[in-house]
């Protein structure tokens, strides 16, 4: 089961999404195939572009935090919370997160 909230569930779409669309242009247009290429520059970059995606859609969508009011004792008090998460974690740090976990399976059926 996801949770998320507002525009949390693109995090997965947009760090797929270029390696989808570049690399399906890349295949009709030059017959360069990403994931069957001798070098892995090309699945590592249109990947490292899906993390920077995630990165700046998040961080554009994140700059208006949401208020929310709790009372206690002492009267009202205002936390600002992000809007956009995903797995409670802000949209913006799952670019980095999604790279890290990229490379890792990446270097795990490197070496295997």
């Amino acid at each position: 089961m996801i949770f998320y909230s507002g525009l949390g569930y693109l995090v997965i779409v947009l760090f797929v999404a270029p390696l989808v669309v570049i690399g399906g242009l890349l295949y009709k247009g030059f017959g360069i195939d990403v994931l069957a290429a001798q070098s892995w520059l090309p699945l590592h970059s249109l990947m490292v572009l899906g993390a920077v995606l995630v990165f700046v859609v998040g961080w554009l969508a994140n700059r208006k935090m949401v208020e929310d009011i709790t009372y206690e004792k002492s009267g009202p008090v205002t936390i600002l919370k992000p809007w956009h998460t995903l797995y409670w974690v802000r949209m913006e740090y799952w670019g980095p997160i999604a790279l890290i976990f990229y490379f890792v399976f990446a270097a795990i059926r490197y070496f295997k």
